[in-house]
């Protein structure tokens, strides 16, 4: 469960900002967190304004986010498993975290992870990524940092109604783990930042330091065969499972 959290957090993350046309985007990744551990790995990620996709053939472990249905697919490829979660599945679980949340786990949370409503956003200055023109921001909510540099000029395509409902879906999400409160600030604040996130830095989460950044940068059409789940797979229901689990809690 928390390693399929961790791939679609990232994934979401990867689709904060949108833009214009079709863009595929071939980024490298290198992750560091508990015990010394640490991966690296060159990604592609390809955006329409109907899909965002991301192949990861390091993990063999593929994101799929469909804008239509508002359904999020992580596609394992050595275990030929498919684990899907939608919207509203996402909705109701935050919802049962809430009322499940045991008394002083807030207070808890905030010693850990740092006050949620203490955050502030800064500007850090200017730099080129894939030849791309960027402006630096850094992010802190509480203990988390999220450096980011973003190019103004790639412009989302996706209606406003569908990216607001791509916010409350990643805030709802993040209510699955502990920081949850944390990362549904970040991720609306990252929103707010115009233009497509081109290096990311992120520190101050339980030791992760995950660190992303473009090395090409292409704009074209895509062909729909991309954007196809595999055939044969099995199927699981995650946002059903996720559910399931948080019933049981008490």
């Amino acid at each position: 469960m928390k390693r399929y959290l961790t791939t679609v957090f990232s994934a979401l993350f990867l689709s904060v900002a949108l833009f214009a046309g079709d863009l595929t985007i071939t980024m490298k990744s290198q992750v560091s967190g508990f015990m010394g551990r640490s991966s690296q790995s060159v990604e592609t990620h390809y955006y329409t304004a109907k899909f965002m996709r991301s192949n990861n053939p390091t993990n063999q472990i593929d994101t799929l986010m469909d804008y239509g249905s508002m359904t999020m697919y992580t596609i394992n490829h050595k275990k030929h498993l498919i684990q899907k979660m939608t919207l509203q599945d996402a909705m109701d679980a935050m919802g049962m975290a809430e009322k499940k949340s045991p008394e002083g786990m807030a207070e808890m949370m905030n010693k850990m992870f740092g006050d949620p409503n203490d955050f502030k956003v800064t500007v850090q200055g200017h730099e080129t990524v894939a030849g791309h023109a960027c402006t630096k921001y850094r992010i802190q909510v509480g203990k988390i940092i999220m450096d980011t540099s973003n190019d103004p000029n790639l412009k989302p395509p996706v209606p406003e109604a569908t990216f607001a409902k791509m916010i409350k879906m990643r805030g709802a999400m993040s209510a699955a783990m502990p920081s949850g409160k944390g990362f549904v600030r970040l991720y609306e604040e990252m929103s707010k930042i115009k233009g497509m996130a081109l290096k990311t830095h992120m520190t101050g989460v339980m030791g992760m330091n995950t660190l992303q950044e473009a090395t090409s940068v292409k704009e074209g059409p895509i062909p729909d065969s991309t954007f196809a789940l595999p055939s044969g797979y099995q199927i699981e229901d995650m946002g059903a499972k996720l559910k399931e689990e948080m019933a049981k809690q008490h």
